[in-house]
């Protein structure tokens, strides 16, 4: 008996099924002709990390599933990044907005892959409470390296790739079009065709203030007017910088639309969601360091870091442990606050001209 209760424990540790996460697998249930893998990525605390090469020296991974149309293909593919809500987000009765599209994009011949940034790297199924669980720096590595494993797939149109999410997979939405991040990470033959980021946070997560966009991406960036989590502002200026630079954008502000506005219930309070934008701003500047007001912030009040030089040598040794000493001045300086809605049911009254979005740009 014993020994047949080893070869199970055996068999089940073998089997990588038995790693993904029960969404990812509910999600798999739901489509034909999809497979579900594991794609060894990297962790890092924010883009300095990643130009001194130190990503490389925590490596990580991340699961996804990509649903191909039936044939043999190639076939353009969808990206999709889920927001701080996690995996469950792509199954959840409350947000059908995805499972949807990628529904009526195999119809059309689009793939699509769904990522799970959190349960594969840290065994976090959400970060909706607590931002400082994953690093966000962590979760911009990965549609890049995702890429890079599609360029081997000749089931894939390498050319004719596209990514969307909301909130947190916004953000990622928005950083695959930075020609610096791409070309620390993977070739330069490489870029996405296409990005449709969704009420993304443009102020307080270290996006460039001198963006680099990359010419060859279309995006459409959809934001809430009244979203009072992200504001909608600091997206404006950003999406008018990237234009200013080369960069093919559109930026769409809904007037009276609010965080999580494809979520298909009504807006309520996002009682646990943490609010930043009264807070020091965090961006990345050219030298690809952090903003000076924002690293005179963490240095203040985080006693481990008496200079600059102490935070970069623990953000290259442990970049998660660096993550949850930030978190610290956020709660000493009282900045932080709460009091965020979502919802609203939008995703619907867009829902075909987003269709059409990727058609006009992937097909």
């Amino acid at each position: 008996m014993k020994k047949i209760f080893i070869i199970l424990i055996c068999l089940l540790i073998a089997n990588p099924a038995f790693a993904f996460n029960k969404f990812m697998i509910k999600l798999q249930k739901k489509f034909k002709n999809s497979e579900l893998v594991t794609i060894n990525s990297y962790r890092a605390f924010d883009f300095y990390s990643i130009q001194e090469g130190w990503h490389k020296e925590s490596p990580s991974k991340f699961d996804a599933l990509i649903i191909y149309p039936k044939g043999e293909g190639p076939f353009p593919l969808v990206m999709v990044s889920h927001s701080s809500w996690g995996p469950e987000e792509f199954v959840s009765k409350w947000m059908v907005f995805h499972k949807n599209q990628a529904k009526r994009l195999q119809k059309k011949g689009i793939a699509t892959m769904f990522i799970d940034h959190f349960t594969a790297r840290d065994q976090i199924g959400s970060t909706a409470g607590n931002q400082f669980t994953v690093n966000i720096w962590s979760q911009f590595l990965d549609p890049f390296i995702a890429l890079e494993y599609l360029s081997k797939n000749p089931k894939i149109n390498i050319k004719k790739v596209g990514i969307t999410g909301g909130s947190r997979g916004g953000m990622v939405s928005i950083l695959a079009s930075e020609k610096r991040l791409r070309d620390a990470l993977i070739s330069k033959d490489l870029y996405f065709a296409a990005a449709q980021p969704l009420y993304p946070d443009c102020e307080d997560v270290g996006m460039f203030r001198n963006p680099q966009p990359t010419k060859e991406t279309k995006t459409w960036m959809i934001l809430g007017g009244s979203d009072n989590y992200t504001r909608a502002e600091p997206c404006v200026e950003l999406g008018k910088k990237i234009k200013a630079n080369g960069g093919d954008i559109i930026v769409d502000v809904k007037k009276g639309w609010h965080h999580d506005f494809i979520g298909n219930y009504e807006v309520e309070d996002m009682e646990y969601a943490q609010i930043f934008w009264k807070c020091p701003k965090w961006y990345t500047e050219d030298d690809g360091k952090m903003s000076k007001s924002y690293m005179d912030f963490l240095l203040k009040y985080v006693d481990r870091w008496e200079t600059e030089e102490d935070f970069y040598k623990m953000s290259r040794e442990d970049p998660l442990r660096t993550l949850k000493f930030s978190f610290d001045p956020y709660n000493a300086s009282g900045c932080m606050f709460k009091g965020a809605k979502g919802g609203g049911d939008k995703g619907k009254l867009f829902f075909n001209k987003n269709i059409k979005f990727w058609e006009e740009n992937l097909l």
